[in-house]
């Protein structure tokens, strides 16, 4: 094993090599006999590193993911040939784990159903009967969404503080909005009756493909990687927080963390310096205690994210029901890295017109299924107009627009 982690420079800059190969179209035969030995002996780190050092490239996202997708299918074996970790030994990546078996399960009870189906003349009403189940069934699917947030709002976050080489976190991203995408599309395609077969047949593909591929990925090569690279104490704060957004198909593990080791995370990370909730603020218009000051907050009917100066996550509210989620490892955090790659730039664009004061305010407005969301961003200036930072807003405004006439505090 020495050999291969002494050469893991030269191999990194081989699969580079190979997939910018791929990226120009090269001849796929002659660039697996040209980096042979890198395909042939790579390591998890290498694909990470690699990854990272494709990304700083800035090349399109979707050009990169289909070099990459072409890679993995070369670097397969290679992988596979690794031993992995024990991750029974760190619940929160268990918990993942055992969620990616459940989810394996269900894509295999799917395979019968899709086959049957494609099954020439078909009876159109068996058709549709089975299609119908079909559709349910990719439904199901979108409970696995809580696996992907946790990833991009916890897991991501500490990868983040760790590892330097992450280039490869919002790729991943990337491909978890491609699996949103793809399990919308196919229940919009069903539900619509007169389905196309054909069409239907690709987004069941993609879909399928997808789902296996980011699940290779986790566990071959980004769980490998950070399985020994994070502390303890940030695994056990890690599981504290999946607890407050769910588990994917699998029941609430037991709940394994060292109580002193959070309590010394909180005081040092989560809570404000003032930390005595009898402590009264000046608001300038009032007294607050601290405590009630929080309350308020957190009784407005909106989200509420604050970024400083420096692009750093300082603040969220935490309202009964939160529109967009967050977790308390994202304090501290690059905002740009709590976005999904296809709506970085456009942050970026939106924080660079607030601090050279072209603008002090941007909305903008989406559907969220029968929900009209505002999403607002305010420009933080002190009395003397320097910038201190960006506060977002975002409110569910469906009933708001439905609101017509008048209704007065007395009646």
């Amino acid at each position: 094993m020495s050999e291969f982690i002494n050469n893991t420079e030269k191999r990194v800059n081989d699969l580079l090599l190979f997939v910018k190969g791929l990226i120009n179209k090269e001849k796929g035969s002659e660039l697996i006999i040209k980096y042979k030995d890198a395909i042939e002996h790579v390591q998890p780190y290498d694909v990470v590193v690699m990854v990272d050092k494709l990304m700083k490239e800035n090349l399109d996202i979707e050009v990169i993911k289909t070099a990459i997708n072409k890679a993995l299918n070369m670097l397969y074996k290679g992988l596979i040939s690794q031993k992995l970790p024990d991750y029974s030994a760190i619940p929160f990546l268990n918990s993942l784990v055992q969620e990616n078996n459940e989810l394996n399960r269900r894509l295999i009870e799917m395979r019968p159903l899709i086959k049957s189906f494609n099954v020439k003349n078909i009876d159109k009403e068996k058709q549709q009967e089975i299609l119908d189940e079909i559709s349910d069934r990719v439904y199901e699917l979108t409970q696995f969404e809580v696996h992907y947030i946790k990833k991009e709002n916890i897991l991501f976050s500490y990868i983040e503080k760790y590892l330097k080489e992450y280039g490869c976190l919002p790729l991943m991203w990337s491909y978890h909005d491609d699996i949103r995408k793809y399990i919308k599309e196919t229940v919009e395609i069903i539900e619509k009756g007169n389905t196309d077969i054909k069409k239907l047949n690709r987004l069941l593909g993609d879909l399928f493909f997808t789902m296996y591929a980011i699940r290779f990925r986790e566990e071959y090569i980004l769980f490998p990687v950070i399985y020994d690279l994070i502390p303890a104490s940030a695994w056990d704060n890690m599981m504290e927080q999946s607890f407050k957004e769910g588990f994917a198909f699998i029941d609430p593990p037991e709940m394994k963390t060292i109580a002193q080791e959070i309590e010394e995370h909180h005081k040092k990370n989560l809570q404000p310096v003032i930390s005595d909730p009898n402590t009264v603020l000046d608001m300038g218009t009032g007294l607050l205690k601290l405590e009630q000051a929080v309350m308020m907050l957190n009784h407005l009917p909106v989200d509420m994210t604050f970024v400083d100066e420096n692009d750093e996550v300082k603040y969220f509210s935490t309202p009964g029901h939160r529109i967009f989620p967050r977790s308390n490892a994202i304090i501290g955090r690059l905002v740009e890295n709590c976005h999904p790659p296809s709506s970085v730039h456009i942050v970026k664009e939106l924080l660079d017109s607030f601090k050279s004061g072209e603008k002090d305010k941007e909305s903008f407005w989406i559907q969220m299924g029968t929900k009209f969301i505002l999403i607002q961003y305010f420009a933080v200036r002190d009395k003397k107009g320097n910038y201190c930072g960006t506060l977002e807003v975002s409110q569910d405004i469906s009933e708001i627009k439905k609101l017509e006439g008048e209704k007065r505090l007395m009646e």
